[in-house]
């Protein structure tokens, strides 16, 4: 049911791995370091931020690189990589559960999509359904932990594309705030004369 999602994952991999693209791998570790680093996901508000910022970051790898690959922002599909949709999630300790589907009370839900998990001292995860990978219910999502994905990757390493994915820091003495950063902008985007003296100190 998954040929074509890991096809096209095993393509990233070879791909990623070839010296010819080193420079554009280096670039995204780059960049990723610094979304990490200086929008801590500590602070929740930055938690989608980041996971978006990382999808738009990832396709703009993928492209450069040679894939054709769309920036989906669908419920469930977060890219589109030549003809195959994937969603994408990131756990930046290296340890504890990945939410998987957010749900509402009892609901009971499935997960069926070929996910691309980014877990910080690991790199890129591949995993589907059909992997057999235990998930379970909590009172609000549908989670898999991070060992289940360590445990299928070390009996294959096809499924992983190791790369330098930093660990959130722990102790930020300054932590960007993204709503801040999008009000400050705005205000400089229309020339504010009277407001951007006045925002509120972080």
């Amino acid at each position: 049911m998954y040929e074509k999602e890991r096809q096209t994952f095993r393509k990233i991999k070879e791909r990623l791995e070839n010296y010819r693209y080193k420079e554009n791998l280096k670039e995204f570790e780059a960049a990723i370091k610094k979304l990490i680093t200086e929008y801590n996901t500590s602070n929740w508000e930055n938690r989608f931020i980041v996971g978006g910022a990382l999808e738009v970051l990832f396709c703009a790898l993928l492209k450069s690189i040679g894939f054709e690959c769309k920036w989906l922002r669908e419920a469930r599909y977060d890219i589109e990589v030549d003809g195959a949709k994937f969603s994408m999630k990131s756990n930046l300790t290296g340890s504890g559960d990945i939410r998987l589907i957010n749900i509402l009370g009892d609901e009971r839900v499935e997960w069926k999509e070929a996910t691309l998990f980014f877990i910080s001292n690991l790199g890129i995860c591949y995993a589907d359904p059909d992997m057999n990978l235990k998930t379970r219910h909590t009172n609000d999502a549908l989670v898999i932990n991070v060992k289940r994905i360590k445990e299928n990757i070390s009996n294959n390493s096809e499924w992983l594309i190791p790369i330098n994915i930093p660990r959130k820091p722990q102790n930020s003495s300054k932590i960007k705030t993204a709503s801040y950063d999008v009000a400050k902008s705005i205000l400089e985007d229309i020339d504010s004369k009277y407001l951007k003296n006045y925002l509120p100190e972080l």
